[in-house]
Order: structure tokens, then C-alpha cells, then sequence
């Protein structure tokens, strides 16, 4: 064994390692203590092992100040800390050199007692999130939603931006619980980009994702959410409901029950009428959007309809016709985002067979350029293009519960049949009417007319009765033959819906908002109504109403009642400006009042109504005998009005074959079928007894109204139909002009 002490140069050896030794130490000491476990905001209980690194030199650890308590280990150390030894709630761990160096410490929360778990994924959601404050929301925030039944912990959990860019992750503060069916809000301050971000909701290791949502869009003070809360996101923006549900509770509605209320909302230029019947069946005609793609208007009814009847279901829903401010755009506003995303649901969509989608080319997919097939129609718009992709497709909430207007039906529209209310559609679709020049039918596909027919010319009216009080609402219903400048014709329809109603009434909305093409002097004076409620804006800019409709009312005695004041031009003599909602409420068939105003219903003075000329359909060949010999002397044709209104037969033919045979033989004027009735034509040799046709002609010889066709004879036996306008029925026992057997 060698002695370094015992010469120089074992010294100087024993010197040297003495020297690497102390240095090794100095450097070792200068090493800070770190704690790897628990991290700083960390929830533990149980035993928890206190982790970390060190130089190698002896470590130790204390809790909350108290007494050090040696580690094991040398550069990686542990220390074993029972929690239970101590109180729930916040605590510090701190660790140092033996030496009283590199002092280090985190805070952590001890939970031992049976407290909140943690969230699963899909357990707690992004519920809604602001991410373009203004002067409402004052910042950014993002709200969470506890889907579950029981309180849990989401403390020390992340919310964050998109993965990997963007803002640093923002911590839930430890010890933060959610309880079930509760919010969570956390505020942001520029964080959330207003042209789109991700909002991710992360575990507490900051990777696993729980949730999250990317938005491509934000608008000031409006929120993306959930309806209902935890469901899913909503199409549009919604209004924010920070720390709150995203669907409020229903209001306890306004409708007294057992009364009929009318509800002309105030949707400024446009229309939108809430009817609820007295048993509380309920018809919504018209929403009005300002603009093709807002659905502000949509937004504003729905919360209307929930005010007043404390329900999200309609039992009716109806279009009066094609044009935004009274529908909206299907794909952004109005009726189509009512059902698509305002959680308004109904039973049935009442609406006018403007056209159809037909899928010429197998997609599935409606193309409203090149895929529309119009059925009775004039002046076009994508209004009505969309619209038709939307209501004529089978497989859309609008298109499953889509129903044609029936004219002349009272049972169609159910507000309370039982109770004795009835709605009648009196016209769709202009049927009856001709053009300016009588011959040419305003139905019909005009979309390549020369002159196309106005829209408007198309609206529904209907009638509502009940008791004694009657209402009548028609659109945008014409009510003059003229020519816009713009490049279409006004038809009028509004003589017709006169003739049809042939009555008195209490109360009519307006046709047109007051415009100068509607509320004709025929139809003022056969209605004669108590009230006259006109929905026109207070900026628009058509003039509405016109004066020439002020003036025909108030010289009528008939009072106005206007949702707010229109064009300011105008001698609004005593009309009430309601600047709101004009509600008429009748609470038994007889008393009712107009925005508060009372009066009393009374029988109409009836008179026949003028007569109308019938549409194809209306009246129908009965009966023939083609074969006369002694019960009958002469050949005779009968006809059968099957409908409830006079029809106008003057002018109309009746004939055999098409282009043979004898001449067509012409009904005299002045001649009017009444409801129910029949009319005969006796002729001479006209009909072969081995077989021949049988036509109603229209007026201009033309257009077929009925034809049958028959091969054989027996005399003094006729051809009828059973019942009277039923099926066909060879070798009848003849009952010329009276009901068949």
C-alpha cells in the first residue's frame, strides 16, 4: 500500500483530491431543490408521494411550516405524506437542503372526506361562449354546463383556444366545484378571436380534450350556445344568458282563456298576425324579415308567441303568400328559421301552390334556379325559388307538415269548430279571377308573361267567425287593374273576396299595409267593418298607408287602428297609432274590443252576394238523355252548382264532339246557378243515341269545364251522376232539374 503523505509528491496528490472534492460539494450545494409531485394547484388525499430532484445532498421536507422530515433518496427524492393526518383545505409542501438551503415550496388543496369526482369526457360541456364583447358584454367569456345529477370538481381543469397556437390555456382555480345542472363562467379579456377560433375545454394534465366547439364567426354582444343547455349548438347566434339556462322557463302566457284574440304584432313594414282561439287552438299568418338574410324577425315572434300563449307549439302556420316581409327566406329568417331554429314546432303548414321542387337531375339536392316548376305565379324571387326548395320538400319540418289551402273549406283551419269558431278560405291563388281583359285567368304559370301578375295577387284570404263577430285577413290581396312601373300587373281580387263574403263584418286587417292597389271602395262598402287594423312601417318608403285608403275608412265610419304610425305625410284623422301590438279580444261571440276600445257585434244585414264565374270544377255536368221517345219529348243537358257561393253561367256552351257534330249551343245571359241548383238545356236531335261527347265549355268555347263520354242509348233513360256530382251511372230513371236518385 502507498503512502502519498510520505513524499512530495503524495502530497500534493492528496492535496488535489482534496481540492476536487470540496469544489464537487460547493457545486452540489448550489443546486435549488425542485419538487416534481403534486404540482402547485394540485387536489390530493390519501398517501401522496412528495417527489423531486436535488444535487444529491441530503433533502427534507415540511408541511405548512411544521417540523422537517428527512427524505430518502439522493439526486431524485421522495418523501411520503399521509394527508389524512391533516385538515381538508389549502396547505404547503416545501423541501430544502438538510443545511437549511434551496428552499422550495407548492400549495396544494388536500381533500380526504367523500367529496366531488372528477368530470368524465362529455360530462361537463361548453354550454355558451361570448367572444366579441361590446357595450353589453363588457368581455369574453366562455360558460360551462354540468350535464350530470351530482356536484363535481373541475379545479386545476383548462380552458383553452385552438390546440397549439393562440393564447396560453387559462386554469380553473383549484377546489372549484360544479354543481348538477350548474354553470361555470370564466371571463376573458382578448382572447377569443371575433373571425373565428376553437373554444376546448381540457383535463387537468392540459391535453386530454373534454369538450369543444369551432365558430367561423362573432358578433358583438351575441353568444354561441346550446338549446337546450348541453344539447346542441344552435345554428345561429344566440342572446346571452351568462351563468343561466339558454332556454328560460316559459312565461304563464297573456290569453284568457275562453276568449278569441287576434294579435297583429308590431313587425313594422310587414305582417304577422296571431290568432288564438277561444279554447286556445292557435294560427299564426306571416313573419316579416327586414333583410333576406337576418332572422331578427323570426327571433322576435317566437319570443312573442311564448309571451302570449306561455307555449312553443303552434297548431297552424301560414304564409299568405311569397314575399320576405311576410315569410322571410327559407335558409336565414322568418317561418323557416321559426320551426328550423327557434324551437317553435306545429302541427300543419297551410300554404299556396305557388310551385314545386321537382329533382330533374336525382341529387336530392333543390337547385331553385333550374329545379322550380311554377304552378300559379307572376313575378319571381329567390324569396320564392328558396322557399319552394324548402316547403316542397318532403324530407323538411315545413315540408312534412305542408298543406295546400282548400278554398271554400271551413274545416281545414280547426280554432275551435266544437266551440262554433270557424276560418273559411275564401281565396287562394286568385282562382275565379280573370285579367284586366276578362278572358285570362290570373292562375296559372304567367312567370313568362310579357306582363306577369303581381305576387300579391296570389295571397289567402281568410274569414273568421264566431257568433255574431267576423274578422277578414287577405295579404297582400289586390284590389285594382293596373300596371307597375316595374314591370308587372295588379289584378283585382279584392271584388272577388267581396262577392264571395257578400256580408258585413266587425273587423278586417288591411289588405297591402294601406297600399293605394288595395282596399277598394266594393270591397270597404260590402265588408263595412267597425275597425280596420293596418300594419305599415314608420320608415317605409311605398307611402304606405295611402291616403286615398285613409280617407275611404275613416268616410266609412270605419275605425283605424295602425301598430305604428306610416308614412308621416298623411291625415291620420282619429286613427289610434298604437306604436305596439293591436290586440282584439272577443269574449263571447258578441262583445269584444279593438287595443282596448269596446264594442258590440251584430248580425250582418245579409244580401245575396253578387254572383262570381266559376273556376273548372264548380260546375259540373248531372245529367243527360240523349234518347228521348214518350216520357220525354226533346233531348236535355243539367247542370249542378255544387258549390255554396252563386256562380255566373251567362255565356258558358254546351256541346257534343270536339270539332263535329252540331254547333255548340250557347247559355243565355243573365243566367246565375245558385248554390245547389241545377239548370237544363232542352235541344232537338243533338245527342246520338249510338254514342257521342257531352262537354261545358267556357265562355270563350274553349276551355273545358266537365265532358263525358258514352257509347250506347236506352230510351227515356238517362245518363246521371249518383249523388249529384258523384260517379257516373248509365240508364238513371230521368229527374230532370231535380236531385238525382
Amino acid at each position: 500500500m502507498f503512502m502519498f503523505n510520505r513524499s512530495k509528491w503524495g502530497r500534493a496528490l492528496v492535496i488535489a483530491l482534496v481540492m476536487v472534492m470540496l469544489t464537487t460539494n460547493v457545486a452540489q450545494a448550489g443546486r435549488p431543490v425542485a419538487i416534481v409531485t403534486p404540482v402547485s394547484g394540485a387536489t390530493v388525499s390519501g398517501s401522496v408521494a412528495v417527489t423531486g430532484t436535488g444535487s444529491g445532498a441530503a433533502t427534507r421536507v415540511a408541511i405548512d411550516g411544521g417540523a422537517w422530515q428527512a427524505t430518502s433518496g439522493g439526486k431524485n427524492w421522495s418523501y411520503t405524506w399521509d394527508t389524512t393526518l391533516f385538515s381538508d383545505g389549502p396547505h404547503t409542501v416545501s423541501a430544502q437542503y438538510s443545511d437549511g438551503t434551496g428552499t422550495t415550496s407548492v400549495n396544494v388543496t388536500v381533500a380526504n372526506s367523500a367529496g366531488p369526482r372528477a368530470p368524465v369526457s362529455g360530462e361537463v360541456r361548453i354550454n355558451e361562449f361570448v367572444a366579441a364583447n361590446g357595450t353589453v358584454q363588457t368581455s369574453e367569456w366562455v360558460e360551462l354546463y354540468n350535464t350530470t345529477a351530482e356536484t363535481l370538481t373541475i379545479g386545476s381543469m383548462w380552458i383553452d383556444d385552438i390546440s397549439a397556437g393562440g393564447g396560453a390555456p387559462q386554469q380553473i382555480p383549484a377546489g372549484t366545484t360544479l354543481a348538477a345542472g350548474g354553470y361555470y363562467v370564466m371571463t376573458l379579456s382578448s382572447y377569443l378571436n371575433n373571425t373565428g377560433d376553437d373554444v376546448r375545454f381540457l383535463a387537468q394534465d392540459g391535453t386530454t380534450v373534454h369538450d369543444a366547439y369551432t365558430y367561423t364567426s362573432a358578433t358583438t354582444d351575441m353568444s354561441w350556445c346550446r338549446k337546450p343547455d348541453g344539447g346542441s349548438w344552435s345554428a345561429t347566434e344566440c342572446s346571452p344568458t351568462q351563468g343561466s339556462t339558454n332556454t328560460p322557463p316559459l312565461p304563464a302566457g297573456t290569453w284568457t282563456p275562453g276568449t278569441l284574440e287576434i294579435h297583429v304584432l308590431n313587425v313594422g313594414q310587414g305582417e304577422s298576425q296571431l290568432i288564438i282561439g277561444p279554447t286556445g287552438k292557435t294560427l299564426l299568418i306571416g313573419i316579416s324579415e327586414e333583410n333576406w338574410n337576418t332572422n331578427q324577425g323570426a327571433t322576435w315572434v317566437a319570443s312573442e308567441i311564448r309571451r302570449i300563449t306561455g307555449s312553443s307549439h303552434l297548431d297552424y302556420v301560414m304564409a299568405s303568400h311569397w314575399h320576405l316581409d311576410h315569410m322571410g327566406y327559407a335558409g336565414y329568417g322568418g317561418i323557416w328559421s321559426l320551426l328550423e331554429q327557434q324551437g317553435i314546432t306545429a302541427d300543419v303548414l297551410i300554404d299556396r301552390d305557388g310551385a314545386t321542387w321537382v329533382d330533374s337531375n336525382s341529387d336530392g339536392i333543390c337547385d331553385p334556379d333550374l329545379e322550380v316548376v311554377w304552378h300559379n305565379a307572376g313575378t319571381v324571387s329567390g324569396t320564392a325559388r328558396n322557399w319552394t326548395c324548402w316547403a316542397t320538400d318532403p324530407r323538411t319540418i315545413g315540408g312534412q307538415i305542408r298543406q295546400l289551402a282548400q278554398i271554400n273549406s271551413t274545416t281545414q283551419i280547426d280554432l275551435g269548430l266544437a266551440s262554433g269558431v270557424t276560418v273559411k278560405v275564401v281565396q287562394v291563388d286568385a282562382q275565379g279571377v280573370m285579367q284586366v281583359d276578362g278572358v285570362t285567368p290570373v292562375a296559372g304559370d304567367h312567370t313568362l308573361d310579357t306582363l306577369p301578375t303581381s305576387e300579391n295577387d296570389y295571397s289567402i284570404t281568410l274569414w273568421l267567425n264566431w257568433g255574431k263577430f267576423d274578422f277578414v285577413t287577405g295579404g297582400d290581396t289586390d284590389g285594382e287593374y293596373a300596371t307597375s312601373s316595374f314591370g308587372y300587373s295588379y289584378n283585382d281580387e279584392e271584388t272577388d273576396v267581396a262577392a264571395r263574403i257578400g256580408q258585413e263584418v266587425e273587423v278586417i286587417a288591411v289588405n297591402h299595409h294601406g297600399s293605394s292597389h288595395s282596399t277598394n271602395a266594393t270591397y270597404v262598402g260590402t265588408l263595412n267593418p267597425d275597425a280596420a287594423i293596418i300594419s305599415s312601417g314608420s320608415t317605409n318608403t311605398y307611402g304606405h298607408p295611402d291616403q286615398t285608403v285613409l280617407d275611404r275608412l275613416y268616410n266609412n265610419g270605419t275605425m283605424r287602428y295602425l301598430t305604428q304610425m306610416g308614412d308621416p305625410t298623411r291625415n291620420y284623422y282619429d286613427s289610434v297609432i298604437a306604436n305596439g301590438n293591436v290586440m282584439v279580444q272577443v269574449t263571447d261571440g258578441v262583445n269584444y274590443t279593438v287595443h282596448g276600445t269596446p264594442y258590440v257585434a251584430t248580425d250582418p244585414v245579409v244580401t245575396p252576394p253578387a254572383p262570381r264565374t266559376p273556376v273548372v270544377g264548380e260546375v259540373l255536368l248531372n245529367e243527360f238523355l240523349p234518347a228521348p221517345q214518350t216520357l220525354f219529348t226533346t233531348e236535355w243537358v243539367e247542370l249542378y252548382n255544387p258549390t255554396a257561393d252563386r256562380l255566373d253561367i251567362s255565356g258558358m256552351w254546351i256541346d257534343d264532339l270536339a270539332g263535329a257534330g252540331g254547333a255548340p249551343k250557347q247559355i243565355p245571359a243573365a243566367t246565375i246557378l245558385e248554390p245547389g241548383s241545377y239548370y237544363f238545356m232542352e235541344m232537338a236531335s243533338y245527342l246520338n243515341n249510338t254514342g257521342d261527347d257531352v262537354r261545358l265549355l267556357g265562355t270563350d268555347g274553349a276551355l273545358v269545364y266537365d265532358a263525358y263520354t258514352y257509347t250506347s242509348t236506352s230510351y227515356d233513360l238517362s245518363y246521371c251522376r249518383l249523388p249529384n256530382g258523384g260517379t257516373w251511372t248509365a240508364n238513371c230513371t230521368a229527374t230532370k232539374g231535380t236531385a238525382n236518385p
